[in-house]
């Protein structure tokens, strides 16, 4: 009888991970972002779709993203009570705008200019 490797066994042992897409609705806690994912359902007395909400708490390391992006997470090892998953990726950016102290915002303001405006002027007047 021959024995198989332990890979498949692993395989078999561990179920694949979850990813979600959604919006990061806060960024309120350090390193950690709150998620919003829609899942679009059948109704089961009506027969009509509706999108259900369900939020996530997700671990952002590097703190990248802001109120708005729409971002992919990967499940992980349990981090903290409710947080089980991790920023995967930034699949479509918020607007983002710095004001004179380099701050970023998502929502515009009197005094604050949106970071592509903000490169490019850069870029027009030859500065580092």
């Amino acid at each position: 009888m021959a024995l198989r490797p332990t890979a498949f066994l692993l395989d078999v042992v561990r179920p694949p991970r979850q990813s979600f897409f959604g919006e990061v609705i806060g960024t309120a806690m350090q390193k950690t972002i709150k998620v919003r994912v829609a899942r679009p359902r059948i109704h089961p007395v009506v027969q009509k779709p509706i999108v259900f909400h369900k939020t996530f708490l997700a671990h952002d390391e590097h703190e990248r993203s802001v109120v708005g992006d729409w971002v992919r997470i990967d499940s992980c090892q349990k981090i903290s009570k409710r947080k089980n998953f991790t920023l995967g990726e930034i699949v479509a950016p918020a607007y983002r705008y710095t004001d004179a102290d380099g701050k970023l915002h998502t929502q515009r303001q009197t005094g604050v200019q949106e970071v592509d405006k903000v490169a490019k002027l850069k870029e027009s007047k030859h500065l580092s």
